[in-house]
Formats: structure tokens, sequence, C-alpha cells
């Protein structure tokens, strides 16, 4: 089991504060990762599309950790670290960011490294459902086993939430490249996932252009 956290930060989207943020990004960034034990791998980028329309000029940031506990998480929110990284920020943000944390069933790390990211987020008003989501999630991974090749192999991984009010299943895809997403994409895996969980629940998908944050740079 891992422990994987989906940020969803509230950047202010002029270009000022757009080139402030990529300039001052390896600066601010160690707020987060230096010290931080309790985190496994990092990724930051920005998300390009969400429930199939493009969101690139939207300039949504999103970034994935991996930590080795839940108590590792809820301490260093609670630190001064944490404080002080906030308010670095604090001129560059709207508001929080959204934290959404996972137990999943493997590392993200395979997954998020990949050439193109999707993921998909259902809520669900029942634990039935919830145990069908991962039942859902626990198909397509191996469907998508199949579905692959030596070359090109996908990386899933897929859990339930754990801080939120309301039950989350969420599946992440690792995409090779976006010929093998395409390929596969045209086939009943995916479509008939999707129609799966929307039975299920309320559905949000988005596709993430992310890159690793290196932990030992600072």
């Amino acid at each position: 089991m891992a422990v994987t956290e989906l940020i969803f930060p509230r950047v202010k989207t002029d270009p000022g504060s757009l080139k402030e943020l990529e300039r001052d990004w390896p600066r601010l960034s160690k707020g987060l990762i230096d010290p931080n034990p309790g985190l496994l791998c990092a990724f930051r980028g920005w998300i390009l599309t969400e429930d199939g329309l493009d969101v690139r000029e939207a300039y949504r940031e999103f970034l994935l950790f991996e930590w080795n506990s839940v108590d590792s998480f809820h301490a260093f929110i609670g630190s001064e670290q944490f404080a002080a990284f906030a308010s670095s920020i604090r001129h560059l943000v709207t508001g929080p960011p959204t934290l959404q944390l996972f137990e999943t069933k493997f590392s993200p790390r395979d997954a998020a490294s990949s050439s193109l990211v999707e993921i998909v987020r259902v809520s669900v008003s029942s634990s039935e459902n919830v145990e069908q989501c991962l039942q859902v999630w626990e198909k397509v991974s191996r469907d998508l086993a199949l579905a692959g090749n030596a070359e090109s192999t996908t990386s899933v991984t897929h859990g339930k939430s754990s801080n939120l009010e309301k039950d989350v299943v969420m599946g992440i895809i690792g995409w090779q490249n976006r010929k093998e997403h395409q390929d596969i994409s045209q086939q009943k895996i995916l479509s008939e996932t999707l129609e799966s969980l929307k039975s299920l629940g309320k559905v949000s998908q988005i596709t993430v252009d992310i890159e690793v944050m290196d932990l030992g740079a600072f």
C-alpha cells in the first residue's frame, strides 16, 4: 500500500505572477522538500485536459507526492515548515490548495514518470460503490497489462481517499506515449471502464504533464 497525494494549487494566472512562479520555483520548492524525510517522490506540472476539454490556457498547476505514511503527511501539513512555505507563495495564489490523499495499491512513481499521465476520480456515495469502483480498477489494470506489449507497458495504480468528507476512488494511468493512449482508447477497455465508473458516481478525468522534482537537489 502506498500513500499518494494529489495537489491542486490555486495560482494566479496573470503573466507577471506566472513568470515569477516559474523563475522562483527552484527556491520556493525548497520549502516543500528540504528537509522532508516523509516524502518518497514528488512531481510537478500542469493540467492539460479536464473531462475532454483543453485547459492548458487556464494554467492550472498540479503536483503529485508519495508519502511514506499518512502520519507523515499530516505532520508536515501541521508543521512550521509548511506554514513558512505557504507564506512564501501567498502573493502568487488566490487561496489555499486542494489536497487529496489516497491510499493506493502501488506507488504512483512509475505511472507519474510516464509521458502522459491520466487521472480519473470518482466521487461515490456508498461503501458498496467504493468496493465496486476498486474492482473496476483491478480489471482495468489486468486489461491494460494484456493490451500492452514488450516495448510499451502501461503503469496503473488506484485507491481510496483518506482525508476527504466524501469517498473518492482514484486511478492513475501512465501512458508511455500519446499513440499508445490513442490506440488503446479506441478499444473497448477505457470506454467501458468510464461507463462503469459513471454508473457508480460522479467522474472527473484529467490528463497532466508533470516532471519529477529532484528531492536530492538541495
